[in-house]
């Protein structure tokens, strides 16, 4: 073979292997140039790269939008489903990394031009001033060509089709492995351009102490400082986004969005007050960039640069004027030109909204069946007599009885508790409940939430076995201790609570040997859909709780459940609960006191007090 031919088809090897090297980037697609026509796996390409994926996602899917949130990644914790309904518009939020305003300039300009945009929100924080116009990596830091007029088109979709390929395989790999919990190599929801934030918003918080336990890693301790170099070019770039806006009768929203102390503390003062006072004079904006109630609690924060999404949910409360949602008295304020210099020594009040009382720590007490006869106590059985002496000496202490849904509108709304609250509850749903507890409950004044087990509902055998049980009452029954207004009844699951009787019986609600996760998140959701339906139907209260059939849940299950409306967890842990305004996750996996004979009113007096001054 001649020389001449060896050099041909070397050539021509090379650049095949060229055209496969660059077909296939091409088609996996790991930072969503190209359309991701394979795999359709954009939760991905976002956490590649938002800059890019993003803009590329809204070529395809503009049309479903008419409204976008702007901002670094703590504007993820605005809720796009709350913007929607406040503004009669569809938000997509196109967040991205770091909080370069000259990026998030050239995106909203882009957008604008090739959209039809109702809405455009900028969400911003002093960083914009700290770090402008600049980009640590080429890859996963960089716009989008489209975007960018200093790009070269064929640069860029160069550096995409040639692009080491461990990208394209590791997206490979995360596509085959991606299950319903969120990991960290796809952290967006596509749909809305924001942060999966299922597994975070899962996690039960009690005391602050726990917290930085169980969030061991996250930084919260800030102690170095910005210095707020770029306040002129920020300024500037919030101040053509607003032109952009008013040419193209757009309206334009700017917010300071909250911050946790040890972020405040990074800033200096009069700088912060320059940059709050320039874009003062540029637009009136919403500020919460000061000290709060909420800024002084690690536990509103996933770390100590990202405010949670109950925070968010709170700042656009403030925004519209919706009294339904909590909202802190020191929370939020207008700042205009006007006011601004005055806006400025508010926020730096490191004092500003410390006595704002945001906690009530409440014991729940936890029963089963009662009885008359007291060889029959055990664990799950107390005998009339017990349950009395407990009732009175809560009652003769100043302890008032609230129902779940008190606790969910001191969360929620920020309505007050009574003076020393308590939960009173029953599980599985036992005749003994109506006919030997309700009399006692009503003498001293007194109510109780039960867990009803769906499928026991009105029997006294366990389901088709014939083997006998403890009598449950029927729903027809709890209808009337409903209206009452003694009892309150929610889900203790419709078919969950099984024993040894069972046939491939299931441990609590945990997962059983052999069942695929989408079987799993399939039988959850039908099971607490039957219980709510049964029981809204037939008692008529609203269902929002599930008790945990003998304690036993796992995070998939919390988030499914949360996703199918449960606002409130419950386990069989001991110890007390510290209920937050403004913190839905205070009422996740909820723990208990289990009350038996031997705790006399004396002990539980006791035991709770211990607990709460501990």
């Amino acid at each position: 073979m001649s020389l001449k031919k060896q050099i041909f088809i070397f050539a021509a090897s090379c650049l095949l292997f060229a055209l496969l090297f660059a077909a296939f980037n091409a088609l996996v697609d790991p930072f969503g140039v190209f359309g991701d026509v394979i795999f359709d796996y954009y939760e991905y390409n976002m956490t590649e790269n938002p800059r890019v994926a993003k803009i590329a996602y809204i070529d395809e899917h503009g049309e479903e939008y008419d409204s976008y949130i702007f901002g670094c990644s703590k504007s993820s914790s605005y809720p796009v489903e709350e913007l929607n309904s406040y503004l009669d518009a569809n938000f997509y939020n196109m967040f991205t990394y770091g909080g370069d305003l000259a990026d998030m300039e050239k995106m909203a300009l882009y957008v604008i031009g090739t959209q039809t945009v109702k809405n455009i929100v900028v969400a911003i924080g002093p960083e914009a001033a700290y770090r402008y116009d600049s980009e640590d990596d080429a890859l996963k830091d960089n716009l989008h060509e489209k975007v960018d007029d200093r790009v070269n088109p064929l640069l860029f979709y160069g550096k995409y089709l040639f692009l080491n390929p461990t990208y394209s395989l590791d997206k490979i790999s995360s596509y085959l492995s991606r299950s319903y919990i969120v990991d960290a190599s796809n952290v967006f929801i596509a749909e809305t351009g924001a942060y999966n934030k299922s597994r975070r918003d899962a996690m039960p918080i009690s005391d602050i102490a726990r917290y930085y336990n169980d969030m061991a890693g996250a930084e919260f301790d800030i102690t170095y400082s910005r210095p707020l170099s770029y306040i002129d070019e920020a300024v500037s770039s919030v101040e053509r986004i607003k032109k952009a806006c008013d040419e193209n009768g757009i309206n334009f929203i700017l917010i300071g969005s909250p911050m946790y102390d040890a972020e405040i503390e990074c800033y200096d003062k009069a700088e912060l007050s320059e940059l709050c006072i320039k874009l003062a004079s540029v637009t009136d904006f919403y500020n919460f960039w000061g000290y709060n109630a909420f800024s002084h609690d690690a536990r509103f924060f996933y770390d100590g640069y990202h405010f949670r999404n109950c925070v968010g949910s709170s700042a656009l409360a403030y925004i519209f004027d919706n009294d339904e949602v909590y909202v802190p008295e020191s929370f939020g304020r207008l700042t205009t030109a006007s006011s601004a210099e005055e806006d400025v020594l508010l926020m730096t009040d490191t004092e500003k909204g410390r006595n704002e009382t945001l906690t009530e720590k409440v014991p729940i007490l936890m029963y089963h069946a009662l009885t008359e006869d007291e060889s029959k106590a055990s664990d799950t059985i107390i005998t009339t007599k017990a349950f009395e002496e407990q009732i009175s000496a809560l009652s003769e202490d100043g302890y008032t009885a609230v129902f779940y849904s008190d606790l969910v509108s001191y969360v929620y709304e920020g309505t007050p508790l009574p003076k020393k609250p308590i939960v009173i509850t029953f599980d599985d749903g036992y005749e003994s409940n109506l006919s030997l507890a309700m009399p006692i409950l009503k003498k001293y004044g007194m109510c109780a939430t039960v867990s009803v087990i769906g499928v026991s509902a009105g029997k006294d055998t366990y389901k088709d076995t014939g083997v006998a049980m403890y009598p449950h009452f029927s729903l027809y029954e709890a209808r009337g201790a409903y209206e009452s207004g003694i009892f309150d009844f929610q889900s203790h699951s419709f078919d969950m609570h099984q024993n040894e009787y069972d046939k491939d019986m299931r441990d609590g609600m945990l997962k059983k040997d052999g069942e695929s996760e989408k079987e799993y998140i399939l039988a959850l959701g039908e099971d607490f859909a039957r219980s709510r339906e049964e029981l809204e139907r037939a008692i008529g209260n609203e269902v929002f709780v599930i008790t945990y059939p003998h304690g036993k849940f796992s995070e998939l299950t919390d988030i499914v459940l949360m996703e199918n409306g449960a606002l409130v967890s419950v386990s069989t842990r001991d110890g007390i609960n510290e209920i937050t305004k403004g913190l839905m996750q205070s009422l996740r996996g909820l723990r208990r006191f289990n009350m038996t004979d031997e705790i006399s009113g004396g002990k539980l007096l006791r035991m709770i007090t211990e607990y709460i001054y501990d």
